[in-house]
């Protein structure tokens, strides 16, 4: 081991005794504000970053606006049908019918006709 080696672990020690040192004389508190602190700062560059990337597209803006509304209506209607209940009715099939074809005027056909009267 060279003379260099043993002083950067001498140096490496004598720095995670000071962070120890440290780590035990803050109190809970403080150790609490700092985390605080980490999550605001994280917080605000998210923001800003969100901002720039909104601001050059306005279009991704409009749709999550547009699709959290849709999401909110259909939450509403969702809780407004299990408020209510099923609704008791009757109802009757009607069977499809062919029936014959209607012959349809033409529009000269309509406005000559009308012209006659």
């Amino acid at each position: 081991m060279s003379k260099f080696e043993a002083l950067s672990d001498k140096a490496l020690s004598l720095v995670g005794q000071a962070g120890d040192s440290l780590r035990h004389a803050i109190p809970d508190s403080a150790e609490k504000w700092l985390q605080t602190g980490v999550a605001i700062g994280a917080a605000r560059t998210g923001t800003k970053l969100a901002g720039g990337f909104l601001r050059r597209n306005p279009a991704i803006l409009a749709a999550s606006v547009i699709g959290a509304g849709l999401v909110w209506v259909a939450a509403r209607q969702y809780k407004k049908r299990k408020e209510g209940g099923a609704v008791e009715g009757s109802s009757r099939r009607i069977e499809p019918t062919r029936g014959p074809a209607r012959k349809r005027g033409t529009r000269r056909g309509a406005a000559a006709a009308n012209s006659n009267d």
